[in-house]
């Protein structure tokens, strides 16, 4: 290999220094360059379409590469790229962004996921914050809409996937319904959590509303089962209304079972050379008709005598 090129670890091809993405990493300080090519990692990441990116692939990317992601940054680039020709993506004015000398030191450990960044925290609330990693996907952010915390992202996650998997939801206007009862639910969960004495009103308002989509969309517990009037109902459902309706019935026990299970049973069980409890019912079920052979001598003997 010459001194002027290095072998890409993905591709195995010789290639000029310039086309790899630079690094501060301990791991990779002898060229000073992350060891797969560009066109490599352009090709794992960019999206067949310029703006449907794989918002966790992205992510996976910079982790492998020690590089942060920022939210805000990716943000200002994406803008950027816009105004730009079509060669330059999001991801590679991400990279030329990231690699200004003001980011040039910062690694993975850097990374910041929230989507507003509240420049009134503090310190230690920041830390905090980028102390435990949680992806938000780029097709949440697009569901629910920008400008929400993790926290409040993850809580409306959690409950879209209860509502989903409680109830059908087979058209545009059920998942509209469903997102707004999430909406409403969040709501709810934070006036809980300020307790005060004020947001019982509002609390109050906020259940009615609840109550009236879930009535809409036929969700509310008196109606059973959402939309059950069509037939539209989860196979969770559908397993739940088995088993309050239609439960598996308590195993028999009765004069056919216990010959079944001695005579039928413990014979096959007997034929198998198992020792269990069906082959002791099975013996003892025979020992009334068996002809032992002491018991057949003995009475030789007294005979004899």
């Amino acid at each position: 290999m010459s001194t002027n090129k290095i072998i890409c670890c993905a591709c195995g091809d010789p290639k000029k220094i310039e086309d790899y993405y630079s690094s501060t990493s301990y791991f990779m300080r002898h060229f000073g360059k992350v060891h797969t090519c560009k066109k490599c990692i352009w090709d794992y990441v960019e999206p067949d379409l310029r703006n449907h990116y794989d918002m966790g692939k992205v992510q996976m990317t910079l982790r492998m590469l020690d590089k942060p992601f920022i939210q805000s940054l990716w943000d200002s680039s994406v803008e950027e790229a816009e105004a730009k020709a079509n060669s330059w993506t999001y991801f590679k004015v991400y990279m030329k962004n990231i690699a200004l000398p003001q980011n040039i030191n910062l690694n993975w450990d850097d990374s910041n996921f929230n989507i507003d960044i509240d420049n009134s925290k503090d310190k230690d609330s920041t830390e905090n914050n980028n102390s435990t990693i949680i992806f938000i996907s780029h097709d949440e952010i697009a569901f629910w809409g920008k400008g929400y915390t993790e926290e409040e992202y993850i809580f409306l996650e959690n409950e879209k996937h209860k509502l989903m998997v409680s109830f059908e939801c087979p058209d545009y206007g059920m998942e509209m319904i469903m997102k707004d009862i999430c909406f409403i639910n969040l709501e709810i969960d934070q006036l809980r959590l300020e307790r005060k004495s004020n947001n019982q009103k509002t609390l109050t308002n906020l259940i009615e509303t609840r109550s009236k989509l879930m009535n809409d969309a036929n969700m509310k517990p008196i109606q059973s089962t959402g939309s059950e009037s069509n037939d539209q109902v989860t196979f969770g459902t559908l397993i739940r209304k088995w088993e309050n309706e239609r439960p598996v019935p308590k195993p028999l026990d009765d004069e056919m079972k216990e010959y079944i299970d001695t005579f039928m049973v413990g014979h096959l069980a007997k034929m198998q050379g198992l020792n269990n409890e069906a082959t002791k019912k099975y013996d003892e079920a025979l020992s009334e008709y068996t002809v032992k052979f002491e018991d057949i001598q003995k009475d030789e003997e007294y005979m004899d005598d």
